[in-house]
């Protein structure tokens, strides 16, 4: 059953129990001597007369400390109880962001090997098709020489190749100086497609690597007639690429001008 509450004497506010909740003052206490109950802030005992000062204010004082220290626990216990409900909960996007191991990047730096476990072929032999186009731009013509014959090697396992994949393998061969077997996969490709945008392409490449001006120019010419029609069939080459395709168009229409 809970004590009355009675008046502090330390501070006047309602408390119960041995000391106030507001300032520590003891509220009840008994005599070290007799046993007797003595009443709060009493400086002696009623019964036996012994001194109760010393004892009440040891009470009082052991009181004060525990409060603040009470308090600072129970401040320490809100803060942890906040921070775990604050990772705890429901947000699932954060979680996964949170504990999700770092995506490793498919472009190794130059000179690194490629990880070409998990991937199909296709994707086999097109990451390494990249990798050549990434260091024949960076002007690395001995890392672009290295992988070419891997590459080659993993289009051959194909079979069958389709046009995208034949414009990957000329241009292989003419970052390896092999311009016949590049015009071999042109001609390939023109059979299937003769009007091909990236025939027109790997033409005006060829012609350039044999020094024939005139090829070149009517790469150019062959390319920008039959740019509308075939970009309106959407073809997925033309897709994939887009950027080079737009590059040589504005090339070609460069080209054209400058010799009106």
């Amino acid at each position: 059953m809970n004590a009355k509450p009675v008046p502090c004497p330390g501070c006047g506010k309602p408390a119960a129990g041995r000391f106030c909740s507001h300032c520590g003052t003891a509220i009840a206490s008994t005599c070290p001597s007799c046993g007797a109950k003595v009443k709060p802030g009493a400086r002696a005992c009623p019964e036996c007369g012994a001194s109760l000062a010393a004892r009440m204010e040891s009470e009082q004082g052991n009181a004060r400390a525990i409060v603040p220290w009470a308090a600072l626990v129970l401040a320490a216990v809100a803060l942890v109880v906040a921070v775990v409900t604050l990772f705890d909960r429901g947000d699932g996007a954060t979680a996964t962001a949170r504990f999700s191991p770092p995506m490793s990047s498919n472009v190794p730096a130059p000179g690194q090997p490629l990880d070409l476990a998990g991937m199909s072929p296709r994707e086999a032999a097109d990451r390494l098709f990249n990798r050549i186009m990434a260091a024949t731009e960076n002007g690395d013509s001995e890392e672009a020489r290295r992988f070419a014959p891997m590459a080659l090697q993993a289009y051959a396992s194909l079979g069958t190749l389709d046009n995208d994949a034949r414009y990957h393998v000329a241009l292989i061969h003419l970052t390896a100086g092999d311009i016949k077997s590049a015009r071999l996969q042109l001609d390939q490709l023109r059979q299937s497609v003769p009007k091909h945008l990236l025939g027109s392409m790997l033409e005006h490449q060829i012609a350039e690597h044999s020094g024939n001006k005139d090829g070149a120019a009517r790469s150019y010419k062959s390319f920008l007639a039959a740019y509308d029609a075939e970009i309106a069939t959407g073809r997925a080459e033309y897709l994939e690429h887009r950027g080079g395709i737009e590059r040589f168009r504005a090339a070609a229409q460069a080209s054209k001008a400058g010799k009106k």
